[in-house]
């Protein structure tokens, strides 16, 4: 039997989904006393300055703007994509695939050699240009990919891009061959990249063609880029300590001060943490022709704590992602209120928030003990709590927006094709399709529901049976469990590292560390910024911690790169090992076999489950709260909020009748009641 999201969310869900769902309520004249429609006091609406917006994201800016090689944070992900433009390919939800840009990309073709080697031919239009006014070529793309898988990323404390798939990489990135192969500049605004033939088929065949300009003049001054007829290559290499100054310094690093740049943004200031942007002149627009609206933007943390207060108080225009419980329920009372001056609209998270076994501890390489964690702690009352009715109890690596998600618990329903007088050939390959889709559940996971007793069984089978002197283990007596390995007695310790928050440590304790504790761990909290655990979580740093908590936000596309090894010889490296091996056999399916690719998907989830290199927690809804009058903003069309922001802008708003009032005001009062 398929598992259903409870009714609530699934209305929420489907209201996200639909189009026209913004939350709206009756607007008043702008800068005028008015009365809500719950009889609330008269408000004075807040002046804004319609050139400019604040936008407010509880996740802190890191100041990794240029590229992900060297981590950073979802915030910082969205600055790349207001500074960084014109990829190749852009995903399309309309077709659930990736699809070359039209607004970038004039014409392509793809070859198979006889060797099975596939090329994809890419001609640019010639009037693209970085916010400097000067023009991109084929060689600014070329660049980005020398860029990226060079050594020298490494050397710099970054992961140089994983092009295992291009023609030629190996040879190249070990000297054997001066050339890439695989990448060709065929003119100006000409440029082809080979795939090789063992790395096909792919799921996601064009998202490896999501390459973005670079430019080399700020990255590599001095350095060109030339193809002679056998493929791309530097005329200077990258040398380390340049590319320190270029990329890396604090001050004036690429990485966190890009000037010249492609995107609709350009960067005007950051102060570590705010961003200011204005209008790039210079970009073309999206696909529909559309350019940015407002002049400047900043974008900058906003605390949970009173980020609604200060919408309210005008210090934002816009709140991104706000998720937790009192924090949306003081946001959905201000869109009540307020002279109805503010608006949302909710979207489902396409990630997850998770604990994660660091692969170096010594305790998370017995899969009894990470089993026993599981077992301790209460998600269901830890998620009602911390985010609400809004968010759910995840059982695998997967987020509630997420479409494989989706489609497993039976929420959408893949529709086999049939034709209008099918055979009886093709009848009974119809039914047989069918019977596999409605095979395709999320049954045969296992699921961690809180069971202290459990949790307590696993150790002892496990050998947690002493206590610090050696003695049988009394819970009444002592305070950890112990285990004789070789001659040493070994406490049952673990060290769990969380974001800095009050809220989540309060919740914790409440909801984690008692059955922690009665199941016979000692355990220590420890804070950390999002950026160290991003680093330990990414593998780029070991960490002293057993477990470490986090939110993964997934792209559209899903091909999780998290089970690298970094010690193989570790029991648990050799479970990610085994996981990764899954991921990628799933991501080397066949592009249009949704089928095979689901049954996969299944299969790497109950892996998961089974063996818990990590403990899944819970995924949400997203609410963005802003002033009604910010106008054409669809979040939810968007995915992200700077795509979302370049149709959009600030105008005095419209007057909408009293009966479409009358029933956002309803919708607003039933969400209010969920957390009742």
């Amino acid at each position: 039997m398929k598992k259903r999201l409870c009714l609530g969310l699934v209305l929420l869900l489907l209201l996200a989904l639909a189009p026209g769902s913004t939350v709206y309520a009756k607007g008043h004249g702008h800068g005028k006393a008015a009365q809500d429609s719950r009889g609330d006091a008269q408000s004075e609406w807040v002046d804004y300055d319609y050139n400019e917006l604040t936008v407010g994201n509880p996740t802190p800016l890191e100041g990794k703007f240029f590229t992900g090689m060297w981590g950073g944070s979802t915030s910082d992900l969205d600055v790349q994509e207001l500074l960084h433009g014109y990829s190749l390919v852009r995903w399309d939800g309309s077709l659930g695939r990736m699809r070359f840009d039209r607004s970038v990309v004039s014409g392509a073709a793809c070859v198979q050699d006889a060797n099975g080697n596939r090329t994809y031919s890419i001609v640019l239009y010639d009037d693209l240009r970085y916010s400097d006014s000067t023009p991109i070529t084929a060689y600014d793309y070329a660049f980005t990919l020398l860029l990226q898988v060079d050594p020298v990323i490494g050397r710099l404390g970054g992961t140089p891009m994983d092009a295992f798939w291009l023609l030629g990489i190996e040879e190249y990135l070990s000297g054997e061959a001066q050339t890439l192969a695989g990448l060709r500049i065929l003119g100006d605004h000409h440029l082809a990249v080979t795939v090789k033939a063992e790395a096909l088929p792919y799921f996601y065949e064009l998202a490896r063609l999501n390459i973005k300009p670079t430019p080399i003049a700020e990255i590599a001054p001095g350095c060109d880029i030339r193809d002679e007829g056998e493929g791309a290559f530097l005329t200077l290499p990258l040398e380390e300590e340049k590319l320190r100054e270029t990329i890396l310094d604090p001050e004036s690093g690429y990485l966190s001060h890009p000037q010249t740049v492609s995107g609709p943004y350009r960067l005007i200031s950051f102060d570590g943490v705010t961003a200011a942007f204005r209008i790039n002149e210079e970009y073309k627009g999206n696909e529909a022709g559309i350019k940015p609206q407002i002049q400047t933007l900043y974008y900058t943390v906003a605390d949970n704590a009173d980020m609604t207060e200060q919408l309210q108080d005008g210090q934002f225009g816009l709140l991104n992602k706000a998720t937790l419980s009192d924090t949306v329920l003081a946001g959905i009372r201000l869109a009540q209120t307020q002279g109805h001056q503010f608006t949302m609209q909710n979207y489902p998270r396409i990630g997850l928030t998770l604990l994660w076994f660091v692969e170096s501890s010594p305790r998370a390489q017995e899969e009894a003990v990470r089993k026993a964690v599981a077992y301790c702690m209460d998600r269901e009352s830890f998620v009602q709590s911390y985010v609400g009715p809004f968010g759910m109890v995840m059982d695998g690596l997967y987020g509630m927006g997420e479409w494989m998600y989706l489609l497993a618990n039976g929420t959408v329903s893949y529709e086999v094709p049939l034709s209008e007088a099918p055979t009886e050939e093709e009848m009974q390959a119809y039914e047989a399709e069918t019977a596999e889709w409605d095979g395709i559940s999320l049954d045969g996971l296992t699921k961690y529901a809180l069971n202290v007793q459990e949790a307590i069984r696993l150790l002892e089978e496990a050998g947690w049976t002493l206590n610090e002197e050696g003695a049988p283990y009394d819970p009444a007596r002592d305070e950890v469990r112990c285990k004789r390995i070789g001659e040493e007695i070994v406490p049952l310790t673990l060290t769990v590292m969380l974001p800095q928050s009050e809220k989540l440590q309060s919740e914790m304790e409440i909801h984690f560390l008692p059955y922690l504790r009665q199941a016979g761990f000692r355990t220590e909290w420890r804070e950390a910024g999002i950026e160290q655990l991003q680093a330990i979580y990414e593998g780029r740093e070991a960490g002293d911690a057993d477990l470490i908590y986090l939110g993964d936000n997934f792209r559209t596309i899903f091909d999780p790169d998290l089970f690298l090894p970094r010690d193989e010889d570790l029991p648990l490296a050799q479970v990610k090992a085994e996981l990764r091996a899954m991921a990628q056999d799933m991501v080397h399916t066949e592009p249009g076999d949704l089928l095979s690719f689901m049954k996969k998907w299944v299969a790497l989830q109950e892996k998961i489950t089974e063996t818990v290199p990590l403990i899944p927690v819970y995924s949400n809804m997203y609410f963005d709260f802003y002033t009604r009058e910010l106008y054409d903003y669809d979040i939810r069309e968007a995915v992200t909020w700077p795509e979302a922001i370049i149709p959009a802008y600030l105008n005095s708003p419209e007057t909408y009748d009293e009966k479409t009032d009358q029933s956002i005001v309803d919708e607003l009062d039933q969400m209010e009641q969920l957390f009742e």
